[in-house]
């Protein structure tokens, strides 16, 4: 075991520095030419059009007095089949991705980008992923606008993200990018209990997001966080079916305004029909947690939160990676799934938007039809109801199911015009570059980190307050503290820092996300071991360590317990040694201390329950919402001054 934890060791370190020099997709490109043959910008009734195919004509789909519904009729009209099987794939983007997020994508599989993805498969979608500044990123999305310029029709790119606005980020699937104004996690916007206070989010998100050139948020997770053990929970609105319906559509309506257009952001709500009841609490990204199961008959729950925003103008879904056993007439994830895709989604539900597969499920992540070819795959998630593929670049594969008549055209045609309408609906044909002087001034105003501090504390949730009875917090600026596990120069700005804990009035600790191991991959394949290093188990206790030190701490002085509930830890190891305990979801050190120090009353509320130990998290069903016997603190529990 120790000698294939070494080999994994060295295979993750070659592979990291071929992927460094690889994963470099403009740098590393010697162009064909600098030179751009851009749009002529024809003036026609005093009115500037951009002759997209330079052809020195206007087009139907060239002119923006047109329907959307003309305007995608005239265009599809002149594709050819490659061209429309290209705006069937969204692979990723990388831009000055770290080294962690190198080895993800390594370890995901996911392909690079460079310029034959655009002029040659002729794919206009693409998901950022890297940690540039924003005018750095702004720049680089305009040089591969002008390269889609290029193309033989001038189709410009769709660009999106995961969140970007995070404090601290979600690992794997929410960051924070310097320069856009910060704000709780999902788990946090749940626990501030304001649907108002997530709708401006949307706005605020949505203007910095267009102010860089994205246009497309892979978010939110319409997920229900009904199994503490997920990895994903952190991702969620908690586990309340009709609160996480009516933060979904807040979330959305903010991001997308009345209605789509060029000062939107689309919003690609995920994962349906809910990713949250997975079997043992285990993360689907891995073999090991492919399946879904509902024991307590519960499916229709998890379904809930989706349908408010598919009501109201949801113009793209993500289905997740799971299967959801035993719920269809074969066990299959969702994205292969024809009973969950048409006959739920569409039929059911009259969904009419985009159907985006979940990353790299053709070749990734392809659970329940392991056996299948690549090709077969594709065949089976389109005929399923997958309009576009998440992570994926192979056009040949689709094309060939055309040209051997296993998927009709005109089936590829009704996912390209459901793909357009969103593309021309956000206004891209007229608008695809960003004014890259105006980053500076567009990003990260004063009202704007205001709203978002303000979103911060409104998430802190204060669990415990006594001290024999006696209220604890907030403490006077006289006091002498000792901080363990925040930042001290912050520290310092509130009370007098000491080095010794035994010399404080008051010991302030925070505890970060529980993360006592990782998943197990469920296979011995390289890529899953090496994606399981960033994917923790399912343990929810405190590290022994943590506890003692608890333990310790609480002997010299009054203590104060910062935890952050990425997901639910078990706390009732050190609830009877604390005299404070305070739970957060991803908010700056500055926050906390403003709460315990009384610049604020803390007033957010549980997004789940905390159960009192992992026995009874054993014993709970993974589709139930907190459903744990005698919860150290219930769902919506949350103390103020």
């Amino acid at each position: 075991m120790a000698l294939r934890k070494i080999l994994i060791g060295f295979s993750l370190l070659f592979s990291l520095l071929t992927f460094n020099y690889l994963y470099q997709p403009i740098e590393r490109i010697k162009l064909a030419s600098k030179s751009f043959d851009q749009p002529i910008v024809m003036e026609i009734d005093n009115l500037k059009f951009r002759d997209l195919n330079r052809n020195k004509l206007l087009d139907e789909y060239e002119d923006f007095r047109n329907a959307t519904s003309l305007r995608v009729d005239d265009l599809l009209k002149k594709m050819t089949l490659a061209e429309k099987v290209g705006q069937m794939m969204h692979p990723a983007v990388s831009i000055n991705p770290d080294m962690a997020l190198r080895a993800f994508h390594f370890a995901m599989g996911r392909k690079t980008l460079d310029e034959s993805n655009i002029l040659e498969r002729h794919i206009t979608h693409f998901n950022f992923y890297g940690n540039p500044s924003p005018k750095g990123l702004a720049k680089r999305l305009n040089y591969l606008q002008r390269v889609a310029s290029k193309g033989r029709l001038g189709i410009p790119l769709s660009i999106s993200s995961d969140p970007l606005h995070e404090v601290k980020g979600g690992g794997i699937a929410a960051f924070s990018i310097n320069g856009f104004s910060k704000w709780p996690s999902q788990l946090g916007f749940a626990a501030t209990r304001d649907s108002k206070l997530i709708e401006k989010y949307g706005e605020i998100a949505a203007k910095e997001y267009r102010a860089v050139g994205i246009h497309t948020a892979l978010h939110p997770m319409a997920d229900l966080a009904t199994d503490p053990r997920w990895a994903r929970n952190f991702g969620t609105f908690g586990s309340n079916a009709d609160l996480a319906s009516e933060f979904t559509y807040a979330y959305m309506k903010g991001f997308q305004g009345k209605e789509l257009s060029s000062e939107s952001v689309m919003t690609m709500v995920k994962h349906f029909p809910g990713g949250g009841p997975q079997e043992n609490g285990l993360d689907a990204h891995l073999p090991s947690g492919k399946n879904q199961i509902y024991p307590g008959n519960n499916f229709d729950y998890h379904v809930l939160p989706f349908l408010k925003a598919i009501n109201n103008g949801l113009r793209a879904i993500m289905p997740y990676y799971g299967i959801p056993m035993g719920q269809t007439s074969e066990d299959v994830a969702m994205g292969f799934n024809r009973n969950i895709l048409t006959e739920l989604l569409r039929d059911e539900l009259a969904f009419e938007g985009v159907v985006c597969s979940d990353w790299g499920i053709i070749s990734g992540r392809p659970w329940g039809v392991e056996s299948l070819s690549e090709s077969q795959r594709y065949e089976k998630a389109i005929l399923a109801g997958v309009d576009q593929f998440g992570g994926e670049n192979d056009v040949k594969k689709v094309i060939n199911l055309v040209q051997t008549g296993k998927i009709s055209e005109s089936l590829i045609d009704r996912s390209v015009i459901r793909i357009l309408k969103n593309k021309f609906d956000l206004g891209l044909f007229e608008k695809p570059f960003v004014d890259e002087s105006l980053i500076d001034r567009s990003l990260d105003k004063t009202e704007y980190k205001r709203a978002g501090l303000n979103a911060q504390k409104r998430s802190v949730v204060l669990l415990k307050n006594s001290d024999l009875d006696e209220a604890v917090l907030p403490i006077s600026s006289s006091s002498h503290i000792y901080i363990d596990g925040l930042n001290a120069e912050v520290g310092s700005q509130f009370g007098e820092i000491v080095s010794d804990p035994k010399n404080a009035d008051f010991i302030i600790m925070n505890i970060a996300s529980v993360f006592n191991g990782n998943q197990d991959p469920g296979s011995n394949k390289l890529i899953d071991e090496l994606l399981s290093t960033v994917i923790p188990d399912v343990n929810l206790n405190l590290n022994p360590d943590t506890i003692a030190k608890v333990i310790e701490y609480s002997k010299v002085a009054t203590l104060i317990v910062v935890v952050d509930l990425n997901r639910p830890a078990i706390l009732s190891s050190i609830d009877n040694f604390v005299d404070g305990l305070v739970g957060t979801f991803g908010v700056s050190d500055e926050v906390i201390f403003k709460m315990i120090f009384g610049d604020f009353n803390p007033t957010g509320k549980l997004p789940f329950e905390i159960p009192k130990s992992m026995n009874e998290v054993l014993l709970q069903k993974e589709d139930l919402p907190d459903d744990t016997d005698l919860p150290t603190y219930s769902f919506g529990f949350g103390l103020s001054y």
